[in-house]
């Protein structure tokens, strides 16, 4: 999809939030210098987490820095997405057109207005979009084209959707012919399985109606054939042995340990013998010191990351074990994140 011109208001209030978030990053580091000169450290910080946060607490109770990251901090995590509707809002006209011609093309997407969305995910409004992620017939392009390529690309250290190529390329072969992508989203994991594997028959499933559509448009741009189907990534109604590689990107923090342990059963059984999955998600806590990890969890407890610090707690190669999988492999990128963990379905797996 062509990037799109925004108008001065939307641009602006852009910029403005990203340099908030900037002056953020910059609080966040003052913070735990005081707390190191408090002789609060990764090496002396509680084990349990919720002590963490309470010794943080009890320890910065009166610092002014501590004060302004937390209200700033709240500010962005509110703030991303009604400037970036606002920003829409000012080129809808212009953009509407092109959004529609979009729907058309090689890519195919299947909604089931009789699915019954389980309430992990319909009662939690994800990183704090007003409504949920379907509340607005334009989320779709919102968050996949402003919020993460204008504000996400620019606050993010690292290269968000390089990550996601890097991952793609940790696939053991170059050879695979049905690819399965859960938690598709607005498509930014597909178009790195695309590039990977531009022979492939690229799948992706999500919950949200408004998210897929915006990856119709994404897959349509670029003349792909993707399958898009509105299903549940636990329960996908495909058939056994279905792919040879089922990947997702971000999707685990975003889903109970329940949830995720039944994905991972999931993707197990859509596999074909030797099939390959590859998860990406945010860095496991046991793999991070206490600092980082009590860092990830603050913001998490404020964005809108109810699943988190479950999710981030739960040893993913233990799960992919339990599974069935073999030659499981997970580790962080330098830099420290994503994680990735890359597994195999055995030859003799029944």
């Amino acid at each position: 999809m062509d990037e799109v011109v925004l108008g001065q208001r939307g641009r602006a209030a852009i910029d403005f939030h990203c340099a908030v978030r900037g002056a953020v990053a910059k609080l966040q580091r003052a913070v735990e210098a005081e707390l190191s000169d408090a002789g609060i450290t990764a090496q002396t910080m509680p084990e349990k987490m919720d002590d963490r946060h309470r010794l943080v607490d009890a320890t910065l109770a009166e610092s002014a820095t501590y004060g302004a990251r937390a209200l700033l901090g709240e500010w962005t995590a509110k703030d991303h997405g009604p400037i970036c509707q606002d920003a829409f809002a000012e080129i809808r006209e212009a953009v509407e057109p092109m959004l529609k011609a979009l729907e058309d093309g090689p890519a195919s997407l299947e909604l089931d207005e009789a699915l019954k969305l389980p309430a992990y995910f319909e009662q939690v409004w994800f990183h704090r979009t007003t409504g949920g992620w379907d509340a607005s017939p334009h989320n779709g392009f919102v968050h996949g084209e402003l919020i993460h390529k204008r504000i996400l690309t620019r606050v993010f250290g690292g290269n968000i959707f390089g990550h996601r190529r890097t991952a793609a390329q940790r696939a053991p072969r170059r050879d695979y012919r049905h690819i399965l992508d859960m938690g598709a989203s607005s498509g930014h994991n597909m178009v790195a399985l695309t590039e990977a594997f531009p022979d492939a028959e690229v799948s992706g499933v999500d919950f949200s109606a408004r998210m897929l559509e915006q990856a119709r448009r994404v897959a349509n741009a670029r003349g792909w054939a993707w399958k898009l189907y509105q299903r549940p990534c636990e329960d996908t109604g495909f058939a056994d042995e279905s792919f040879d590689l089922v990947s997702s990107y971000n999707l685990i923090h975003e889903i109970p340990p329940r949830i995720i342990r039944a994905v991972f059963a999931e993707a197990f059984r859509l596999l074909e013998p030797s099939g390959t999955i590859i998860m990406s998600d945010v860095p496991r806590y046991a793999e991070i010191d206490r600092m980082a990890s009590w860092r990830f969890d603050w913001m998490a407890r404020w964005g809108g990351e109810p699943y988190w610090r479950a999710a981030s707690s739960t040893d993913l190669v233990q799960v992919a074990t339990d599974a069935g999988f073999t030659d499981v492999d997970g580790s962080v990128l330098p830099g420290g994140q994503p994680y990735i963990l890359v597994a195999r379905k055995p030859e003799a797996a029944w």
